[in-house]
């Protein structure tokens, strides 16, 4: 290391240009890797490792939500704990939000609903007090306990160990804090931070009909269940089994059972969901990036490759006099790549620390609005791990063929001051223009995904939803935060909407269960009047809407009547379907008069009185997919959406109507209140899209920089190496226009074959976007064109300066020289 750290001395431009570029190259790879250590690092619990996910299958559904549903039923999640084999414990959860009062005002609580083995199961500990025990919670009608998260405990109680045995409310209900989950525990809902947990025996609470008797119905799949493998048992050992009991369970229970597989699949793999086609997007975008982020650090070990080379060119001599003392060619070589690995430590270390710099900037960003969103971005062994090798394998990769032309030397020919003319110099120029076609191929496919990414964010903002977002406020609250019965919350929302309506320049005010596009979806199975009595019913996503929710979104009614204020509780039920729904359900049939029941409200009919357009509800990239609307007189939540049209600017409209909600109640939390446009920047809106973009136009970004750096330095290096011909050249009669394009033409091929290379790869790489993420990546031949005709354009320039440069030689004082 001694003599390498001498030669740094002696040249220390480029020892820092070398440093900075693996910098440059590790630092998005560490960046990139952070990120999806982040999103799939496994979950502090014990045997996090072995912890698997278990999903329902359902087969058919063509005319539901293909592969949303995933959940168990209790009674189907109490059979495969008491059957399986393969585990050491299975656990039950669910999502839940209400309102925790303590004695202020109410404020908004995420929480998830847990069996009573969850902590025993996965090795948490308490802070303070006590956690669940196994069987806890598990049966109807018992006593409300709570155990609050860590975060929350500090937060709302400032950490007192008092906290324990206090009474406070949830919606309205009393319950007892039991204790406090240990410090680091968010809950088995990866990036979430829960406030809190209650067991299963609270979802009887509610509202719903079919949750009433949530232990004993097998129809009302509510849970997401993990298994803890066995030590030794594999993942295809448990599918096998978990297929055994599903076989059993359809045979015992057809009515319900009929036609469900249950899935396995690790617990990381699993986010955000086990949806097939979201884990398997999921999967291929983490791949994809990390592809992007080793295209760039490829392109980096290029350009110091060329760097290097040229040094080598240099440093012949100095080779040949070490060979000609007794140094072996192994000896050389591990000194050069003493020297490229050195300086990659030095990048690395560099590059490690802009990598997590981006990454703490990165996890204080809110992707979520008033979610308790968490990304984990820190530092761990894994990411180590891999900056480490990506370092090491700069360093060798870009120093390797250095050294061994370094090493190749002949001693004679270098002596005799004829260096130019040996095979080495000759080998070298081709590995030099083979490095600058591949720098070209490479940048050009980064820049040219970039470009689909930042073309999809554009295509994204300008998508037709189905709804119209723009001058629309958007208001979310629960009235059960303040413990509201059904009849109070009814004409609070029903005073509330008057008083908004009311308001100076206000064009339309509805409300609605669940804001599009938001994270509180609601579905339900749906059985058809007149059809076969389906043992697999469908599950169709609906939305409960007042009467004025189409003409203050803006969806158009393609058919049939919409809402009015005399369809009431009392009333006829009724419902308006999407165009989806229609054609899947009644194919050529008028879907006017028709009627389904929903398994929520029993055996009650709703007819068919509208088809509105199609829209997004979950998701820009979603599929088309079946939707009802039904009255919001008709079906009651306390917890309602406030969707507010006018032209009045953002910072007038909200304090407005928010001041007309605490006018009503003071105690109800307004939890999140926004303009729409901005709402769908985050989420299920266009957060992923801008991430995309963003990551992807800074790896395009890079890799063009480098490119266009490796063709300056490769195409200028190659035209003083050819001083001596030109200014003979140019001495028998050539005239500067000649010598320009001879240097300009052998940096051009360079550049053309990279284009036609990077083309190529580009395309196959927009394929297999395009395959995976249908409807979010489109293969834009515009985006093709103009990125090539950038990226030639600048190696153009690149090509011009060396060429220029050699076309002002002074022929006479360039032979005068040599």
């Amino acid at each position: 290391m001694r003599p390498a750290i001498r030669q740094f001395r002696h040249d220390p431009g480029l020892a820092l240009l070398v440093v900075l570029t693996v910098a440059l190259g590790v630092g998005v790879n560490t960046g990139i890797f952070s990120l999806v250590n982040g999103l799939h690092r496994p979950m502090p619990v014990r045997d996090a490792g072995r912890l698997v996910v278990l999903a329902t299958r359902h087969q058919g559904g063509a005319a539901g939500v293909e592969g949303i549903e995933y959940r168990f039923t209790y009674p189907a999640f109490a059979d495969f704990r008491s059957q399986s084999r393969s585990y050491s414990d299975l656990i039950a959860f669910n999502f839940g939000i209400s309102g925790l009062s303590t004695g202020d005002q109410p404020q908004q609580f995420f929480f998830s609903y847990v069996s009573g083995n969850y902590f025993s199961a996965l090795g948490i500990n308490a802070a303070a007090g006590r956690l669940f025990v196994p069987g806890e919670g598990e049966a109807p009608d018992t006593g409300l306990a709570m155990v609050l998260g860590y975060s929350c405990w500090q937060k709302v109680f400032g950490g007192d160990p008092g906290a324990i045995g206090r009474q406070v409310r949830i919606n309205g209900a009393p319950a007892t804090i039991v204790g406090v989950a240990g410090k680091g525990f968010h809950g088995t809902y990866a990036n979430m931070d829960l406030d809190g947990f209650v067991p299963l025996s609270y979802m009887t609470r509610s509202e719903s009909l079919d949750l009433r008797a949530f232990f004993h119905n097998r129809a009302v799949p509510r849970l997401t269940v993990m298994g803890i493998l066995k030590p030794g048992v594999k993942l295809a050992q448990a599918q096998s089994e978990a297929q055994v009991i599903a076989g059993r369970l359809e045979h015992q229970y057809p009515a319900t059972d009929k036609g469900i597989s249950v899935w396995l699949l690790p617990e990381p793999w699993a986010r955000p969901v086990p949806v097939p086609s979201l884990v398997t997007a999921a999967r291929f975008v983490a791949a994809l990036f990390l592809l992007l982020g080793a295209f760039v650090l490829a392109l980096a070990c290029m350009n110091i490759g060329n760097v290097l080379l040229v040094r080598a060119g240099v440093r012949e001599r100095e080779m040949a006099v070490r060979a000609a003392l007794g140094s072996g060619r192994a000896r050389l070589v591990r000194q050069v790549l003493a020297e490229s690995l050195l300086l990659a430590l030095l990048g690395g270390a560099s590059g490690v620390f802009l990598g997590t710099w981006a990454c703490d900037a990165l996890e204080r960003v809110r992707i979520m609005g008033n979610w308790p969103a968490v990304l984990d971005l820190s530092f761990d062994w894994r990411v180590f791990a891999y900056a480490l090798a990506a370092t090491l394998l700069a360093g060798i990769g870009a120093g390797l063929w250095p050294a061994l032309a370094a090493s190749r030397a002949d001693i004679a020919a270098v002596l005799h001051d004829c260096a130019r003319s040996g095979s080495a110099a000759r080998g070298g120029r081709r590995l030099r223009s083979a490095l600058v076609v591949a720098e070209v191929a490479g940048s050009l496919t980064l820049l040219i995904v970039a470009g689909l990414f930042a073309g999809s964010l554009d295509k994204a903002r300008h998508m037709d939803l189905g709804f119209d977002p723009r001058q629309v406020a958007t208001f979310t609250m629960d009235t059960a935060h303040a413990g509201y019965g059904r009849e109070r919350t009814r004409t609070f929302y029903r005073e509330l909407e008057r008083r908004v309506r009311e308001l100076p320049g206000i064009q339309s005010v509805s409300l609605s269960s669940t804001l599009p596009m938001s994270y509180a979806i609601d579905a339900d199975k749906i059985e058809i009047e007149g059809q076969p009595s389906a043992l697999n019913r469908p599950l169709v996503l609906f939305n409960s809407v007042t009467p004025d929710y189409f003409r203050t979104m803006r969806i158009d009614l393609r058919r049939g009547r919409g809402f009015r204020d005399s369809d009431q509780e009392a009333a006829p039920r009724v419902a308006i379907i999407n165009e989806v729904m229609a054609h899947r359900l009644w194919p050529h049939q008028e879907p006017l008069g028709k009627r389904f029941r929903i398994q929520r409200t029993g055996d009650a009919w709703w007819e068919v009185v509208g088809v509105a357009r199609d829209g997004k509800y979950i998701a820009l990239f979603e599929p088309a997919m079946p939707f009802f609307y039904v009255p919001a007189a008709q079906l009651y939540y306390s917890r309602r959406g406030v969707e507010v049209r006018s032209p009045l600017p953002a910072e007038t409209l909200i304090p407005r109507v928010q001041q007309e909600i605490r006018a009503l109640d003071p105690d109800i939390p307004v939890t999140e209140a926004a303009m729409m446009p901005d709402a769908l920047e985050k989420g299920s809106g266009f957060y992923g899209f801008r991430m995309g973009a963003y990551l992807s136009g800074a790896t395009g970004l890079l890799g063009l920089a480098l490119a266009v750096v490796g063709v300056y330095g490769v195409v200028s290096y190659a035209a003083g190496r050819r001083t001596r011909e030109i200014g003979i050249r140019m001495a028998l009669g050539a005239q500067k226009h000649d010598v320009f394009r001879l240097v300009l033409g052998q940096g051009l091929a360079l550049v053309g074959a990279g284009v036609l290379a990077g083309l190529t790869g580009a395309w196959v790489l927009a394929r297999l976007m395009n395959r995976w993420l249908s409807g979010v990546i489109q293969v834009d031949a515009a985006a093709f064109v103009l990125t090539s005709l950038f990226l030639a354009a600048l190696a153009l320039w690149a090509c011009y300066v060396p060429a220029h440069r050699a076309a002002r030689l002074d022929p006479m004082g360039t032979l005068r020289h040599e």
